[in-house]
């Protein structure tokens, strides 16, 4: 019989790329200077000790740092994975739904066309 387990991970796989390029603000292919950049700027921006009020600022970072970590050497962090089932949309694009082919289309039209 036929496994389907190989897809699976696949499909996970690409979907927690997706996940941590929105968490970094960073496209796909993006260089690994850019990254670093985009990295640094998101710790900054989320840093416990810039964000003393918020409570969630350290969760914040640590998916920063694992989103980091997936694109750079490809080793997804737990909290990643929970944050994979969670987002389902673009962060400022909530007028996609990337879950299907036609929301991904809408948004690639409007993105490079």
């Amino acid at each position: 019989m036929y496994d389907d387990s190989f897809q699976e991970d696949l499909d996970e796989r690409r979907n927690m790329e997706r996940v941590a390029r929105r968490v970094l603000g960073v496209d796909e292919g993006v260089s690994a200077g850019d990254l670093r950049r985009a990295w640094r700027g998101k710790c900054l921006e989320h840093h416990p000790d810039r964000n003393p009020g918020d409570p969630d600022a350290e969760r914040k970072l640590v998916v920063v740092n694992c989103a980091y970590e997936f694109l750079k050497n490809g080793t997804p962090g737990a909290v990643l994975l929970e944050r994979n089932e969670d987002d389902t949309q673009i962060p400022g694009g909530e007028k996609y739904n990337l879950d299907n082919a036609w929301g991904l289309f809408l948004w690639w039209r409007d993105r490079f066309f």
